[in-house]
């Protein structure tokens, strides 16, 4: 209606129920942060908008702030009969009291009620609830009118589902409107227990999440779920609403939702209902329909239950409680069309390589051999783009009858093993039935090969798997096939000893890996090249890749990922083995985290072992770490293992047994640890501990010689460094320090390039000593063994507690080659005051010169 068909005559009355605030029927909840945040914008720009779906408390939270605003407040709930403009501005006049005489047409009403207000006196706020109801460009014309012209004493509030067409960007522009976002109206959990206890409920927090899940903190739905619970004893899973069945809540959806859409739109929605998200094209492969976008992106902006992803602005998802009435709907009316619908979504998804998506749909739409051509194409590649995680649930609901194909049930059996689920690899790989190269298809013998080959690592089935391997060309399955079977044959090569071999594959496979943008088998790659390079004994270069692994895994928010575990293992030992004790806590702690009960022993026993010697020290309860490692130490002897992580963690596991006064599995660990690696430095060395421990110093050394001549080989670098404090220590009780300084020596030359303080720290009082006598005399290594002298804690007693502030100043001078008058200069005191000092700390440290006050006082720890 336009205004030349207005006269100024009419006078129409405007019902005083539409003037009114409206009355909450059910028990409110108090939102103080929401309105303070309304308080802030009203009192802050000129307008203020206000927008969110139905039901979703905008116009109850309004209604609370007008009752505290006592009589400032001036209210009007619009309907479509206000789209008359003439109706429109008398309703306006009607609720700011003003008089008869303004005038009803423009430009004459706007002008009127800005001069109204441009008078000095009290201020006013107009709220316009229901904005969303005015279409009429006349109507709209005055709004837009006051707002753009807005006087000091009013301010507007627009209420509505949607923004009305007015010339809202200026006003943001001008800093001139705020605005209250629809996500700001939705509950969170205090909210939500908050009303169930207005209504005399009480949920357990598993149940309070699961209404808040279902109905994502939507007022409207939060109440009609409260309504069934009060009524029946019943969980919020159990909820018809939540299943699209409640009647009471389907009605409100048709009449205030989707009664104001036309038939194509709802349609559409129908149509789409069977996937979690759609875009644009999905949605138009799904209903034929020209223009979804648009459709799409009119329903976002009108706040009708349909909103976009943050992460991906081009999808859109609608309501869980919208979208569970559609699905009913789409069953109710359209029943032949369900089963098609999931097929055309699950060729859309398999075309766009998104296999866990594209195979739900199918198995929903019954599609055996379009569920056969995903798994069998696709399964894999998503493994080793982003692993298992996604895949692991939808592929075991593969029906039977469809695993039992060769070529499904080799993915299914890999993604299970993924998964670290042996019990379900075990029946798909059983079911398979005949030896590897019976199997016809390439691709299908080297997944198999492969899924044996991965099966292998669990047990001591290794070397016939990796013989069935060898006789499958590992290139002629297809990219996917060939990166997996690469690097499990590295991995498993790498256990065997084969380290040439795992080093060739694992490049190779994390290469292609690479070019492929395969993102999990690069990590998975990166990690076992680490594993590979600590085994070659350079810890520090292992635990640098570790990390740059790790760094990997982080962006892409893997770090609590199984495969992580042993990059976790890596770095902790480095930090071990440097003596910084809460760092390696700290990723000890991390790789249990990421290891959780998967049952790979390798991986497991790293992790438990350096769980343990990092734990041991601060438990409450040490013997249950004993009674732990020792059990899974005895349980994985005879398999494969990770050798340089057993090696460089087993001197403190011995350690912690004999602290622990478990010399039987002290002494049975040489044989472990033989079992594991066969005959190496390691075993040695820990035989001769448990002969130190026995007071057999002759057998000690007699065991250690071998490695200290370079004729035994060690798996670890610190493993030498152990073989020559051992030494130093059982030379030194014999009187020969010439021979113990060179044993020390050779003992910082092999820790040096490592930084390994742990042997030292390890050894105790008698090699620190031995260091302290030989300051001074180290040459180049001079100042790694000040370094790992002052890393070791060093033995009080009650002489050095007396030592006055100044003694312990002049202390620290004491080992310069500073005179005692550059000393007292240094100082600033006099010769004679030094003297009577120096003759104190002598006195106190029971020495009579100099040089022995040094050695004394390093020993001591005092410098």
């Amino acid at each position: 209606m336009s205004d030349s068909s207005e006269c100024e005559s009419s006078n129409p009355e405007t019902s005083q129920a539409k003037l009114r605030l409206p009355a909450a029927a059910t028990p409110l909840v108090p939102r103080a942060k929401l309105l303070s945040t309304v308080d802030d914008h009203v009192s802050s720009a000129p307008v203020t908008v206000l927008t969110g779906p139905a039901g979703c408390g905008k116009t109850t939270l309004l209604a609370a702030w007008a009752r505290r605003r006592d009589d400032d407040v001036a209210w009007l709930t619009l309907d479509e009969h206000d789209n008359d403009p003439v109706r429109l501005r008398a309703a306006i006049r009607d609720a700011l009291a003003l008089a008869d005489a303004i005038p009803l047409t423009e430009p004459g009403f706007s002008s009127a009620i800005i001069a109204a207000f441009d008078q000095p006196g009290e201020s006013r706020c107009l709220v316009l609830d229901n904005v969303h109801e005015i279409r009429d460009p006349g109507a709209l014309a005055s709004i837009d009118q006051l707002m753009r012209q807005p006087p000091d004493r009013l301010r507007l509030l627009l209420l509505g589902r949607f923004p009305p067409p007015l010339h809202l960007a200026r006003l943001h522009l001008e800093g001139r409107l705020r605005e209250v976002l629809p996500h700001e109206f939705a509950f969170d959990r205090a909210d939500t227990e908050a009303l169930l206890a207005a209504h005399g409920l009480h949920l357990s927090p598993d149940d309070v999440s699961e209404l808040l899940a279902q109905t994502e903190g939507w007022i409207g739905g939060l109440r009609f779920a409260i309504m069934r619970l009060a009524a029946a004893e019943a969980r919020p899973g159990d909820l018809l609403m939540f299943a699209g069945l409640d009647q009471v809540v389907n009605r409100y959806l048709g009449e205030e939702v989707l009664a104001r859409q036309p038939r194509p739109v709802r349609d559409l929605l129908v149509a789409t209902s069977v996937c979690d998200t759609v875009s644009a094209e999905l949605a138009c492969a799904l209903t034929r329909h020209a223009s979804p976008g648009v459709v799409l992106d009119a329903l976002e902006r009108t706040n009708s239950f349909v909103s976009r992803l943050e992460t991906a602005p081009e999808w859109y998802r609608c309501h869980p409680v919208l979208r569970a009435h559609l699905s009913a709907e789409l069953r109710r009316s359209r029943p032949a069309d369900e089963a098609s619908l999931h097929r055309t979504a699950a060729h859309w998804y398999h075309r766009n390589d998104e296999p866990s998506v594209a195979l739900r749909h199918a198995l929903q739409a019954g599609d055996d051999q379009l569920t056969a051509e995903i798994v069998e194409h696709s399964v894999l590649p998503e493994v080793l783009r982003e692993g298992s995680a996604r895949l692991r649930t939808v592929v075991e609901a593969v029906p039977g009858h469809v695993l039992a194909r060769p070529q499904v049930g080799v993915v299914a059996a890999l993604v299970a093993m993924d998964a670290g689920d042996l019990a379900t690899a075990d029946r798909m790989l059983a079911a398979l039935g005949g030896e590897p190269l019976e199997l016809r298809q390439d691709r299908v013998r080297v997944l198999h090969a492969t899924a044996l080959l991965r099966r292998g690592r669990f047990d001591a089935r290794l070397g016939e798997a990796l013989r069935v391997m060898a006789r499958t060309a590992a290139g002629r399955g297809g990219t996917d096939a060939e990166v997996a079977a690469l690097l499990n044959r590295g991995v498993a090569a790498m256990l065997s000893g084969d380290h040439a071999g795992a080093e060739r594959d694992l490049v190779r496979a994390t290469a292609i890996a690479r070019q492929e943008r395969f993102d999990h088998a690069v990590l998975d790659g990166q990690v076992h090249l680490a594993t590979l390079t600590s085994a070659s004994g350079d810890i520090l270069a292992a635990a640098r890749q570790a990390g740059e692994a790790l760094e990997f895994a982080e962006e892409k928010g893997w770090q609590s990922h199984f495969v992580c575990a042993l990059a976790y293992t890596l770095v902790g030992v480095q930090a071990y083995l440097r003596l910084d004790d809460t760092r390696a806590a700290d990723l000890a702690s991390r790789a249990v985290r990421a290891l959780g009960d998967r049952p790979d022993p390798a991986t497991g026993l790293a992790v438990s072992t350096l769980d343990a010697a990092v734990s041991f020290p601060t438990s409450g309860d040490p013997r249950a770490i004993v009674g732990r490692i020792r059990a899974q130490w005895q349980d994985v002897a005879q398999r494969q293992v990770i050798p340089p992580v057993i090696a460089h963690i087993a001197p403190a596991v011995q350690r912690i047994a004999l602290r622990s006064g478990d010399e039987q599995w002290a002494s049975a660990m040489p044989d472990q640890v033989e079992a594991m690696f066969g005959p190496c430095g390691e075993q040695a060395v820990l035989r001769a501990v448990v002969q130190t421990h026995h007071a057999r110093a002759a057998q000690a050394r007699k065991l250690v010689e071998p490695l200290l001549s370079g004729e035994l080989p060690a798996l670890a670098a610190p493993t030498v460094v152990d073989g020559w404090l051992l030494e130093a220590v059982l030379v030194d009780r014999s009187g020969d320090q010439r021979r113990a300084h060179e044993a020390v020596t050779k003992a910082l030359a092999a820790a040096e390039p490592v930084g390994a303080l742990r042997p030292f720290y390890n050894a105790g009082k008698p090699v620190r000593d031995l260091l302290a006598r030989g300051a001074g005399r180290f040459g180049r290594l001079e100042s790694f063994a000040t370094t790992t002298m002052t890393a070791l804690p060093a033995a009080s007693t009650a002489s050095t507690d007396v030592l006055t502030s100044r003694e312990r100043d002049l202390l620290l001078e004491l080992p310069s080659m500073r005179t005692t008058e550059e000393i007292a200069d240094s100082l600033f005191v006099s010769v004679n005051t030094v003297k009577t000092h120096l003759r104190g700390i002598y006195r106190k440290l029971g020495v009579n010169q100099r040089r022995d006050a040094v050695l004394a006082a390093r020993r001591l720890g005092l410098i």
